[in-house]
């Protein structure tokens, strides 16, 4: 036995109680069956209620049913209405067919066939019910499907923002490393032949070290300030003065390196972020270093003043590149140190630093013979 909950349930609404009640018997043993005496009553029904079809009377005093039925279509367009005609309102039930209503049926009604009407008219409502809810559960899992990317996005984009910030700490701290080294080993050297160490103010090794302490402070506040969209603003730099800074940070660890370097006397100002662009030349500087190191190269950087730009060109006699990774230098993790801690971000952080500065990095490299890369930045005057 099916339980009165599961039946799909009509609505009929007529002024008479016979016809109504006549219904009501009728679909009762399939269906669980609502009446109404007015439209009023019935609307009300309708809210509480959702029936599966509604089954009105076109004529009736006070609201009629083609007014019943602009309402009813007001608060579902999609519910099936069954207009119930007496004699001689034919042409009102073709209106109401063109007013929305699925079908109509003649009083008096001739029973099998108001069963066939009703359940077609039912079936027709929980089919649509059906596809609505699918579609609007369709509708719901793609939101959460776009939330979903949107935060795995966001946490892709965290976890490469961290991959970047390690590499941009390790740089300063591996120059900071190498100078404690120096002068740790200074200063052993002192002790062993009795000398008296040099005080530390005039040691280039600790203004070096407290430079790049002060790197990995600014570099910390920069990722800070990470996700936040606010932009550091740009200001008037001289690129002369951060190549020939950075030269200065790499010299202690470039050893057995010969590195050499050649700064025009010009400030070469341009509008950007120090932070930055010290960021950007550090990493080429030291991949030089890194690729001459096992030749005893020479790595030479050079800073060229031209009418409306600057060129900083670094170049090594190291091992080179290979011309099928040429192409591939510039994406993220892809390294050519494998084995030796190459994360594969310091050229991808450099290429996106000099083009958020309107420049542009080139390289051109020989296997063997060595390395040029060539950072191209527009002066502030142009």
């Amino acid at each position: 036995m099916i339980a009165t909950a599961d039946l799909p349930q009509v609505l009929v609404i007529d002024d008479e109680m016979g016809p109504r009640e006549s219904l009501r018997m009728l679909l009762k043993p399939a269906y669980t069956v609502h009446t109404a005496d007015s439209v009023e009553k019935g609307l009300e029904l309708l809210t509480q209620k959702k029936p599966d079809a509604i089954v009105i009377d076109i004529r009736m005093p006070g609201t009629t049913g083609i007014e019943g039925l602009r309402k009813i279509r007001q608060i579902d367009p999609h519910l099936s209405v069954i207009m119930l005609t007496g004699f001689g309102a034919l042409d009102t039930a073709k209106e109401a067919l063109r007013l929305g209503a699925n079908d109509y049926i003649s009083k008096p009604f001739d029973a099998r066939e108001m069963r066939e009407v009703i359940s077609r008219n039912v079936e027709r409502t929980r089919i649509h019910r059906t596809t609505e809810n699918a579609a609007g559960e369709i509708k719901e899992l793609n939101h959460r499907l776009l939330e979903e990317l949107a935060q795995k996005e966001r946490l892709a984009s965290l976890g490469q923002a961290s991959a970047e910030f390690v590499h941009d700490i390790g740089n300063p701290l591996t120059i900071v490393w190498g100078y404690v080294q120096l002068l740790a080993k200074k200063l052993e050297d002192s002790e062993k032949n009795g000398e008296s160490p040099k005080p530390p103010g005039s040691n280039k090794e600790l203004e070096i070290i407290e430079q790049n302490v002060r790197l990995c402070r600014d570099l910390l506040t920069m990722w800070q300030s990470y996700g936040s969209g606010e932009a550091a603003p740009h200001r008037l730099i001289s690129i002369s003065e951060i190549v020939r800074e950075v030269v200065r940070s790499v010299e202690g660890m470039a050893r057995p390196v010969t590195l050499s370097c050649d700064v025009t006397g010009d400030p070469c100002q341009l509008m950007g972020e120090a932070v930055q662009v010290t960021r950007a030349l550090q990493n080429v500087m030291i991949n030089a270093i890194q690729a001459s190191t096992e030749n005893h190269g020479t790595v030479t950087v050079g800073c060229i003043r031209k009418d409306f730009y600057v060129d900083v060109r670094v170049v090594d006699t190291g091992h080179g590149i290979a011309p099928d990774k040429i192409a591939k230098i510039f994406d993220p993790y892809f390294t050519t140190k494998q084995g030796k801690s190459g994360t594969g971000l310091g050229l991808y952080i450099t290429k996106k630093v000099i083009e958020d500065h309107n420049g542009s990095i080139k390289v051109e490299s020989t296997p063997e013979v060595g390395t040029t890369f060539t950072i191209r930045l527009p002066l502030a005057n142009n």
